[in-house]
């Protein structure tokens, strides 16, 4: 065997060690967030308000159930996208703040994913931890 093949098979299992090593790591740790049914009961209040300002209340409520049922604060993992283009979008682009109503938020929960279509900023700022 070459000196090169000898390095490059080297690389390959250094690589391969590391991957499976951080697959252990993403696999071993588990949700401890609960959803209980007061919090699914203040989710479907999340997706009933009609206006930015209930609608950010209702937010602010879901969290504090949430945390009330768990025994600390949770902040939930969030995925948004633009709803037009179905583009991922960074949770720290300044569009997703300056046009909430133009993108949908996966809020994450106990293997739950609730699907979250903010109307103003104001709901967007607790997931967001403002």
């Amino acid at each position: 065997m070459s000196y090169v093949a000898r390095i490059l098979l080297a690389c390959l299992v250094a690589a391969g060690a590391s991957s499976i090593a951080a697959a252990g790591r993403t696999q071993t740790t588990p949700s401890t967030a609960i959803m209980t049914t007061t919090a699914q009961a203040a989710w479907a209040r999340v997706r009933q308000a009609q206006t930015p300002p209930q609608q950010a209340a209702e937010v602010r409520g879901f969290l504090a159930v949430l945390a009330t049922g768990n025994g600390r604060r949770i902040i939930p993992a969030l995925d948004a996208r633009d709803i037009a283009s179905g583009r991922a979008v960074s949770l720290d682009d300044p569009v997703l703040v300056q046009r909430p109503q133009a993108h949908e938020v996966t809020v994450a929960v106990a293997g739950q994913f609730l699907v979250f279509r903010p109307l103003s900023r104001a709901s967007l700022d607790p997931f967001l931890g403002r």
